[in-house]
């Protein structure tokens, strides 16, 4: 009978523990995969848990089992979870001694009260298996708070700051308090391990507000970088609804010129008149016509800016009006593109500094496909993972044109490119004309192709 009951409580213990780490886990990180296959892994991950507790290692050092519950829930976060290999070097590590300190305490706080030795404790059939459940319970309440408390950031796999591989001091410290928890005087480092513990939890939490808060003014960058561009927008159509008022003013003088020129008999006059006209009559209103209006605004004023700066830019484009995407997100791509290409060929030579882009709309498609490719000579640059790395002053406030472009493409699951070859560089992507996937995590639909650097 007492076998079954240590039984029932070890199992209530590991069921418990592993509730608690979960939790941890699902405070820190988003999933990457839902429904059957999670809950697949998790069960193999708890079932390698059990294994080391009563399997064949269940006769090995203390010290090999805990080093061993680490890896098992490292390797259970990075299959489960979006995230870096550090934060998951990090939470494991910390969900594991957060699981594993009350054992400890509870005990102590017992044999205080109580005034019995551990041996009495053990023995105390009642009494210990009050307290075995009890530091069970705050196991999984520990890590309950902990998930009441603090949500994943919105994005789980993003780049990491500086300060984040440097935090993988943290959890190698509480390794060495387990080491010598199990191999030197208990009591003392007992109490180190316990103040690692709090100091684990609070750099983990610490380390996410400084992610947020860096994430935040990011946000910010970009916000201020699409009012940008939805401000020469608005400019480039006041100027062209201007240059049209004009021009709409100056025609109907002209009609009524020729109409009396017309009503006095006076032809040959008249067809002077007109000749004049054709050769006065070079503005146009418009360098570039999709019949999308946001659009031909942004095109425009990236024309106009290009002539001002003597740059060429050369654009193909096809009928855009049927085109479904938000006229936003497509105005912040275009122009962020040619910005971009314009800077890079502005230093140089005049006859290398064009810029060649290509607009398509591919309505036969399933879905239908705006095609976008930015072309233009640059000077050698290295592409990794997308991004050019900047050599200004301030990286946060420059880089981010390619940064939006591939935040947006991404949330429609784009397929897109950029390479730099031949003293080029080229930016091509394939934009399916449906609604932007919802949520933190990328579309997993989007594929990103960086052949060359």
């Amino acid at each position: 009978m007492l076998e079954v009951w240590s039984i029932l409580l070890s199992f209530f213990n590991s069921v418990t523990s592993a509730v608690g780490m979960v939790l941890i886990f699902e405070s820190f990180f988003h999933r990457r995969c839902r429904g059957k296959r999670f809950w697949e892994i998790l069960l193999l991950w708890y079932f390698c848990n059990v294994c080391l507790q009563f399997g064949p290692w269940s006769g090995q050092t203390a010290l090999v089992m805990s080093v061993g519950s680490c890896l098992v829930n490292f390797a259970l976060i990075l299959a489960s979870y979006r995230a870096r290999w550090d934060r998951a070097f990090f939470v494991a590590v910390t969900a594991y001694a957060l699981g594993s300190a009350p054992n400890y305490w509870m005990d102590r706080i017992a044999m205080v009260l109580f005034g019995l030795t551990y041996d009495e404790l053990v023995w105390n059939i009642p009494l210990y298996s009050a307290v075995f459940v009890a530091r069970s319970l705050v196991g999984m309440i520990l890590g309950w708070l902990i998930w009441r408390l603090h949500k994943p950031l919105p994005c789980g796999d993003g780049a990491p700051r500086v300060w984040v591989p440097l935090a993988t001091v943290f959890p190698l410290m509480t390794l060495v308090a387990f080491y010598g928890l199990y191999y030197r005087s208990e009591s003392r480092w007992q109490s180190t391990l316990l103040v690692l513990e709090i100091v684990d939890v609070a750099a983990l939490l610490l380390f996410d507000r400084l992610e947020r808060s860096a994430m935040d003014r990011e946000a910010l960058v970009a916000a201020r970088e699409r009012a940008r561009v939805q401000d020469e927008n608005l400019q480039a159509l006041s100027q062209a609804y201007a240059t049209q008022r004009k021009l709409t003013h100056d025609f109907r003088a002209c009609l009524a010129t020729l109409s009396g020129l017309l009503e006095q008999g006076n032809v040959a006059q008249a067809q002077s008149y007109l000749e004049e006209l054709k050769i006065r009559q070079t503005e146009r209103i418009l360098l570039v016509n999709t019949h999308n209006a946001a659009i031909d605004a942004v095109l425009n004023q990236k024309g106009y800016a290009a002539q001002k700066r003597g740059l060429d830019l050369r654009f193909r484009v096809n009928d855009l009006s049927a085109l479904g995407l938000n006229a936003v997100d497509v105005t912040l791509v275009l122009g962020n593109l040619l910005d971009n290409a314009m800077e890079a060929c502005g230093p140089l030579p005049e006859r290398d500094r064009w810029v060649e882009a290509k607009i398509l709309y591919h309505a036969q498609g399933d879905p239908p496909c705006l095609s976008v490719s930015v072309v233009n000579p640059s000077r050698p640059v290295t592409v990794a993972d997308g991004q050019i790395a900047t050599t200004k002053a301030d990286p946060l406030l420059h880089g981010f044109g390619l940064q939006n472009v591939r935040d947006i493409l991404d949330r429609y699951g784009a397929e897109y490119t950029c390479f730099y070859e031949g003293g080029r560089f080229v930016f091509s992507a394939d934009w399916p004309d449906r609604p932007p996937e919802s949520g933190p995590e990328k579309s997993p639909r989007s594929r990103h192709r960086f052949p060359r650097s």
